[in-house]
């Protein structure tokens, strides 16, 4: 296909915003990476967001990286940004070095974030404008003069649809500021900080964050494991590199390898380009893989060889690459029974192992909850728009420390939304926590205590105590009852429970529920 054809391609077009609506942001830029490719000598692309004087730019997005180190950047942490006094026009740069006096790489943390520093050729164009701020995607090339003025009028045409989708879901945010810099003071160091109940977890935190050590996090789902991540990496010598957030439970099985460890162009049907994987994005900082009890075994042996080595070979490539990663794992998942079923590697888990850290779960902090709640409130009020900061009084805390959190913090949150919705709902300035849902009491004949056992004391005393795995069967059971049995989509239960629709059917089945439905996502 010829420029010309792809630019006035309305199916392209519309590929563009299937692929933006289904996939988000990142992958769209992948795709017109991929696409682009066939008809110009691009190499990245990247996605802005700024004011129109572009003292705050947000990097929405970037094909080269799967997370930013400068998520946000306002005044002084502002990382150089090319031809700023153009940031509302069309740019294309034929030799980037004519327009810079002197290369500077004045701040490592954001030398990812400066394209300009790698690329030799650019193409600037502004998508769209609201009234406060514009959105901007930069192609870059390593050729000199890579693009023309039909190239850019090209780029427009395909992405005209794009760009009124992007208009409709992204022009009513404000970059003010101070909500930016609040952003940026919900570090993970702050989080672990304020609660009492994750003090010794601090400690750990700290006797580690300086050393390259592999950690392991423990603990239950949504306990607070990926802000445990965030503190070591904010601590280490590694915090102006990247980090890069990987959930391994949530890629396909048969893309693992390709997208942990890259991939070489023609290694696989649709491999139509050569990709980095995470641990080459991850390079020179920390990578944190989650849920890595969900990751298939011929996954485990390349990570396993990459922690021996430091080096990772692309899928069809043969060349090992070296790579500098500290690498942070987590799991919600009993490894040891995994170990012993032959499902996870033994010299694996040896490996990855050096430092356990336990989160313990909320129920068993329950100091922590007034200041989560409290913390809680303030940010959904923001993000919720509510004209006044609802209370819960002493009763209703007390009904939330009673209660056994078998969601954690996560959980916890959900339900704290749910409440400020009511309240604005009612336009009540109190908030009432009724959507608890307390775990059944087991039957009769399973609570029957022994003959010479004490007599109870108390009503607290006489609480049967069931184990976690009840706990959330009793929970998944009642969200999916509530969901009139929706499994998936807005309002479903993995939106709910915040987890992949396999990750519920599987659950479902040992849980005995059927997952057959008369609907697609919903159970009988």
């Amino acid at each position: 296909m010829d420029k010309k054809t792809l630019f006035e391609s309305t199916v392209a077009a519309e590929s563009c915003v299937a692929m933006y609506k289904t996939s988000g942001l990142r992958n769209l830029l992948l795709f017109l990476l991929d696409m682009l490719r066939q008809v110009l000598p691009l190499s990245r692309i990247n996605a802005l967001y700024c004011t129109a004087d572009a003292d705050v730019i947000v990097t929405m997005s970037d094909t080269n990286k799967i997370n930013v180190s400068n998520k946000f950047a306002v005044g002084r942490h502002l990382p150089p940004i090319l031809l700023r006094e153009r940031i509302g026009e069309d740019v294309i740069v034929d030799d980037i070095r004519s327009v810079i006096a002197e290369t500077k790489k004045t701040d490592a943390a954001f030398e990812r974030d400066m394209p300009y520093l790698f690329h030799n050729s650019m193409l600037r164009l502004p998508l769209f404008h609201s009234p406060t701020a514009l959105f901007l995607m930069c192609f870059w090339s390593k050729t000199p003069h890579a693009f023309d003025r039909e190239d850019l009028e090209g780029i427009r045409r395909l992405l005209t649809p794009l760009a009124e989708e992007l208009r409709y879901n992204l022009s009513g945010i404000e970059l003010d500021d101070r909500k930016i810099l609040r952003a940026a003071e919900e570090s993970g160091k702050e989080k672990i900080s304020q609660c009492p109940g994750l003090q010794e977890v601090k400690a750990q935190i700290e006797a580690v964050a300086d050393v390259d050590t592999t950690v392991l996090i423990l603990g239950e789902t949504g306990a607070g494991k990926e802000s445990v991540a965030d503190m070591i990496h904010e601590l280490s010598p590694r915090r102006s590199g990247p980090f890069v957030k990987v959930n391994c439970g949530a890629i396909s099985p048969s893309l693992v390898d390709s997208e942990l460890f890259g991939h070489e162009k023609g290694a696989f049907t649709g491999a139509l380009s050569t990709r980095q994987g995470y641990f080459e994005m991850a390079d020179g900082g920390t990578l944190f893989l989650d849920e890595i009890g969900e990751m298939p075994n011929s996954a485990q042996v390349r990570l396993l060889r990459v922690l021996t080595d430091d080096t990772v070979r692309r899928v069809g490539g043969t060349k090992p690459i070296p790579v500098n990663v500290r690498v942070i794992a987590a799991t919600q998942e009993n490894l040891m029974a995994k170990l012993e079923s032959g499902r996870f590697r033994q010299d694996l888990w040896f490996r990855l192992s050096a430092y356990p850290i336990h989160v313990p779960p909320l129920r068993r902090r329950l100091s922590d909850i007034p200041i989560l709640l409290n913390y809680i409130i303030r940010k959904k009020c923001e993000s919720l728009r509510l004209p006044f900061v609802p209370q819960a009084d002493k009763g209703e805390l007390n009904a939330l420390c009673r209660y056994p959190w078998p969601g954690n913090v996560r959980e916890l949150e959900n339900v704290v939304e749910r409440a400020l919705l009511t309240s604005k709902a009612l336009n009540r300035k109190t908030l009432h926590f009724d959507t608890l849902i307390q775990p059944a009491p087991k039957r009769a004949e399973e609570t029957e205590r022994p003959i010479h056992s004490e007599p109870l004391a108390s009503p607290e005393e006489q609480r049967v105590w069931l184990s976690l795995r009840e706990h959330e069967d009793e929970y998944i059971a009642e969200v999916i009852r509530h969901c009139g049995g929706k499994l998936s989509g807005a309002g479903g239960a993995t939106d709910i429970l915040k987890i992949q629709y396999n990750t519920l059917k599987a659950r479902m089945k040992k849980m005995g529920l059927s997952t057959r439905g008369t609907g697609e996502g919903r159970a009988c």
